[in-house]
C-alpha cells in the first residue's frame, strides 16, 4: 500500500502518527514528532527504522502539542536535524503559548524548540523517491498544512480529515473564521485523487470521499450549533490532559477548572455554571462516554491515549 522506504507509524490520541522516509538518495524525513509525555515511543520507532543512520528532515504539519512534542529531543538526539514548520505558524511559534495554541491555557505541554526552515503552499518536497506537494489546510489550526503526492495519490492529511472526522475547531462566537477556513478545506481536498490517507490519528484508510463526507456532515452539523461545540471542546481537551496525567484528584476538579483558561472561559462564556456545577457536568459527561472513571476518590484516564476522539 506504501511505496519503500516510506514508513506509518499509527500512534495514538496523545501522540500524532508520524511517518517516515527513508530513501537511500535522501535525508531520512519525519513528518511530525508526537506529544512530549511519550517521546520514549517515539525515539523507539527511530530507533528500530533508522538503526545508526542519523534523521535528517522533520516537517511538522502543524505546531499542536501532539505534532510537535518530541521536537526539542529529536534536536538533542539528532544535532544536524533541520525542523521545517509551516511559515504561517512562525508568528505562533515566536509568541509562544499564547491561548489559540492550546498549550498551557488547555493544560497541555511542549518544550519550545528552534527551527531552521519553512515551508509554504505550493512547495515540493523529494520524499521517498516522488514529489509530494504542500497544501495550505487551515480550520482546526490556521496554519496547518497537508501533504499530497499525485504520482501514488497518497493523502498526509494531518488534522484536516481523519476517517470518521477533523481535529476541533472553535466555536464560532470566539472565531468564526476556523469554521468558514475548515469548509474551504474540505473543498480543496474534494479535488485530489486519493487512493489512501495517512491521517494524523488512527489507521490508514481507502475510504476518502466517504471519510470527507462524513466530515463534512460533521462541520455543518457543528455549524448550526456553537453550544455543542463548546461541549465537544472542552470535554475532549479534558480527556486529552488526563491521558498524559492519568490521575487527577477527584476534590482538585473545581479548582482544575478555575485554574485552566479553557475551562474557566468556556464556561463564562457558553455554560455560566458555578465551578462546581461545571466540574461535575464535565466529570459526569467523560464518564458518560467511557473515557474517565472515578476510583478511590481520583479521576483516571480509562484511555491513556489508545481510545478514539472525534471531532470539535
Amino acid at each position: 500500500m506504501l511505496p519503500a522506504n516510506m514508513h506509518f507509524i499509527e500512534r495514538d490520541w496523545l501522540c500524532a502518527n508520524h511517518i517516515l522516509f527513508t530513501h537511500p538518495d535522501e535525508p531520512a524525513t519525519l513528518v511530525d514528532s508526537g506529544y512530549e509525555a511519550r517521546v520514549e515511543g517515539t525515539l523507539g520507532h527511530l530507533d528500530a527504522l533508522l538503526g545508526e543512520a542519523p534523521l535528517g528532515r522533520l516537517l511538522n504539519t502543524h505546531i499542536h502539542s501532539d505534532h510537535i512534542g518530541g521536537n526539542a529531543s529529536l534536536a538533542r538526539l539528532y544535532p544536524g536535524l533541520s525542523i521545517i514548520v509551516p511559515e504561517a505558524e512562525v508568528p505562533a511559534l515566536e509568541a509562544w503559548d499564547r491561548p489559540e495554541h492550546m498549550l498551557s491555557y488547555a493544560d497541555q505541554r511542549c518544550e519550545p524548540f528552534a527551527w531552521q526552515d519553512t515551508m509554504h503552499a505550493g512547495d515540493t518536497f523529494r520524499l521517498a523517491g516522488a514529489d509530494w506537494m504542500v497544501l495550505a489546510s487551515p480550520g482546526h489550526d490556521m496554519g496547518s498544512i497537508v501533504l499530497y503526492c499525485p504520482a501514488e495519490r497518497l493523502l498526509i492529511s494531518a488534522d484536516a480529515l481523519w476517517e470518521n472526522g477533523f481535529g476541533f475547531v472553535p466555536p464560532q462566537a470566539i472565531d468564526p473564521e476556523p469554521l468558514a477556513a475548515q469548509r474551504k478545506t474540505f473543498d480543496l481536498l474534494e479535488d485530489l485523487e486519493v487512493r489512501l490517507v495517512l491521517p494524523g490519528h488512527g489507521p490508514a484508510f481507502r475510504d476518502f470521499r466517504g471519510a470527507l463526507a462524513r466530515a463534512r456532515a460533521k462541520l455543518e452539523a457543528f455549524a448550526q450549533d456553537d453550544l455543542r461545540i463548546a461541549r465537544s471542546v472542552v470535554r475532549g481537551m479534558f480527556i486529552y490532559a488526563m491521558m498524559w496525567r492519568e490521575r487527577l484528584p477527584l476534590a482538585e476538579l473545581p479548582d482544575y477548572v478555575r485554574r485552566i483558561g479553557i475551562h474557566r472561559d468556556y464556561n463564562a462564556q457558553f455554560f455560566r455554571l458555578s465551578d462546581e456545577a461545571y466540574a461535575h457536568w464535565l466529570l459526569k459527561s467523560c464518564c458518560d462516554s467511557g473515557q474517565l472513571a472515578v476510583v478511590d476518590g481520583e479521576i483516571v484516564s480509562l484511555d491513556r491515549g489508545g481510545g478514539r476522539r472525534s471531532a470539535a
